[in-house]
């Protein structure tokens, strides 16, 4: 079965569904334009309108993306800048986001998370180099990783 292309006013409405479903970035936007086939200036004046209308907005997105990945994922600040790289966000948006994660919320999860390593390794070899390579590999700081290793976490 071939799929036919959405006319614009099709492809609107299921971007403005796609947007409103969650926060996107506009990279997400252009992909999933070019997904239903849409190019050239009908995607551009598509992209343009969503925008407009405030169904997609970038600083929304990173602080959004940023908040949720720290409280829900878990992540440390290494991790959410990359994948914010990723997804082609302004370089001061990415700041914007990272700055805006409470950084004793920061420090107090990091401590959590050590605490719950050590004892999910414990008894193990290496159980302390798993347990920092574990919480780096989650985004956390090295440098702030091994400040607080010993701190009995």
């Amino acid at each position: 079965m071939i799929k036919k292309t959405p006319t614009p006013d099709e492809a609107l409405a299921k971007m403005e569904h796609f947007c409103a479903y969650r926060e996107r970035c506009p990279k997400e936007v252009r992909t999933k334009l070019a997904a239903l086939g849409m190019r050239g200036r009908a995607a551009e004046q598509i992209f343009e309108v969503l925008q407009e209308d405030g169904f997609f907005n970038e600083e929304r997105f990173a602080m959004a993306f940023a908040g949720g990945k720290f409280r829900v994922n878990h992540w440390g600040r290494v991790r959410i800048r990359i994948e914010l790289r990723m997804r082609s966000i302004a370089p001061h948006l990415i700041e914007q986001a990272l700055a805006s994660i409470d950084e004793a919320a920061y420090l107090d999860l990091l401590q959590q998370l050590i605490k719950k390593k050590k004892a999910y390794y414990e008894g193990q070899e290496q159980a302390r180099d798993k347990t920092i390579a574990a919480l780096i590999r989650a985004g956390f700081e090295p440098e702030l990783v091994f400040g607080r290793m010993g701190d009995g976490g």
